[in-house]
C-alpha cells in the first residue's frame, strides 16, 4: 500500500518562514553562550511556525449548492455549474483515494448537452441531494450507492441512466 501526502507549497509562507528562522539562529547562538535570553529565539521560532502553519489551519471556503424544484446549482469561486432535473441523462458517484482528509465522494449529474453538475458528498448531505434524487428517479440503484460509499479507491459508479427513448 502506497502512502502519499500531497502538500501544496505556499511560497508566501516559505518566504515568511525564513523571517522567523534566520534571525533565530544568532539569537539561539547567543542564548547558548549565555549572552541572550531564550525568549527571543523561542518567540521568533513561534512566529515562523505560525506563519508556515497558517495556510493549513485556515478553514476552506465552502461551495454554495442549491437543490430545488428546478434542479441543482453549484457555485464555488469562479465555477458555476447548473443542471435542470429534466436535462439529467445520467447520474454517477465518483470516488477517489483522497479520503479521509480530502473530499473523496462526488455525485455527478450529467446532461445530454455535455453540461452537468459535480456535487461533493459533504454538500450533498447538507442539501439532502440523495433524498431528492431517490424521489425524482425511482430506478436509482440504491445498492450501488451503498457500494460506492464504502469504496476507498478511484472508481466510477453508474446509479441511473435515462433510457434511450425518453428524450
Amino acid at each position: 500500500m502506497q502512502c502519499h501526502q500531497d502538500w501544496e507549497l505556499n511560497f508566501r509562507a516559505v518566504r515568511w518562514h525564513g523571517f522567523g528562522l534566520l534571525p533565530r539562529w544568532p539569537s539561539a547562538w547567543g542564548a547558548l553562550k549565555g549572552t541572550n535570553s531564550w525568549w527571543l529565539s523561542a518567540s521568533l521560532g513561534g512566529i515562523a511556525f505560525l506563519i508556515f502553519a497558517e495556510p493549513r489551519l485556515r478553514k476552506p471556503q465552502q461551495e454554495t449548492i442549491e437543490v430545488d424544484g428546478v434542479g441543482v446549482l453549484r457555485v464555488e469561486g469562479p465555477i458555476r455549474e447548473q443542471i435542470q432535473w429534466q436535462d439529467i441523462v445520467e447520474i454517477r458517484i465518483i470516488t477517489t483515494s483522497e479520503g479521509p482528509f480530502g473530499e473523496d465522494v462526488f455525485f455527478a449529474l450529467a446532461g445530454a448537452n455535455g453540461k452537468g453538475c459535480l456535487v461533493p458528498h459533504g454538500a450533498a448531505v447538507r442539501t439532502k441531494l440523495l433524498e431528492e434524487l431517490q424521489s425524482r428517479f425511482p430506478n436509482l440503484r440504491n445498492e450501488t450507492i451503498i457500494e460506492a460509499m464504502g469504496c476507498t479507491s478511484d472508481r466510477n459508479f453508474l446509479l441511473w441512466k435515462r433510457p434511450d427513448g425518453d428524450m
